[in-house]
């Protein structure tokens, strides 16, 4: 029997939705379960962490969401073929982690001069890392860390998301590499149909525009 599988996060994509995406390409069915936020103080102490998302595995609770990828890249064949090609995975995943930190710091600044000062520090870190990542995706045919689809893939659209969500629509347009990789994610079946269908949230910009 195949195993089940449930999603624990809140009704915002997140750092789950990565895990909803993997799951939705390898056309697997799981339980999309979005806590409130006002329920949130209940069931903290009840996670293995204290924190979300939790990926559920036939009942067993397991917390950080790069674990989980990493898990689930193995179940849906988007992982690498050997320990060379798992190492440029990561690599990629890693460069993810080091543009997420001072984005994550401009969103949550509400102080509207330390804001764009913040804002400024974005963009050159911003400029250097999708430079970079641009030059992996017009090596690999338009896919990120090896020619073919991988988690890093999925991880990156969502950071193009939220890219485009707090920076604006042009913002990646001069990187027409990445927007290939977008591209390439998004004509698969399983990820063109979760993103169709899933909830809504207050997010600006939505990849659906993009199908």
């Amino acid at each position: 029997m195949a195993p089940s599988y449930k999603v624990r996060y809140f009704n915002t994509p997140g750092r789950a939705e990565t895990i909803r995406m993997i799951l939705s390409y390898g056309q697997i069915p799981f339980e999309d379960d979005r806590v409130a936020r006002e329920d949130w103080p209940k069931i903290k102490p009840t996670t293995p962490l204290g924190q979300l998302p939790i990926l559920e595995v036939d009942g067993k609770p397991i917390p950080q969401s790069t674990a989980i990828c990493r898990y689930l890249a193995n179940v849906t064949n988007l992982a690498g073929k050997d320990a060379k090609e798992n190492l440029a995975i990561d690599i990629a995943v890693e460069t993810f982690e080091d543009m997420k930190k001072p984005m994550g710091e401009y969103m949550r600044e509400r102080d509207e001069s330390k804001k764009q000062e913040k804002l400024q520090k974005l963009k050159e870190t911003n400029a250097f890392y999708l430079g970079k990542l641009e030059e992996y995706a017009n090596k690999n045919g338009g896919y990120i860390a090896l020619p073919r689809i991988t988690v890093a893939d999925i991880i990156f659209i969502n950071i193009y998301e939220n890219l485009v969500d707090g920076l604006g629509k042009d913002y990646m347009n001069p990187y027409p590499g990445l927007q290939k990789v977008k591209q390439n994610v998004l004509s698969q079946p399983g990820i063109r149909d979760w993103i169709k269908n899933r909830p809504k949230t207050d997010k600006k910009y939505d990849l659906k525009q993009d199908l």
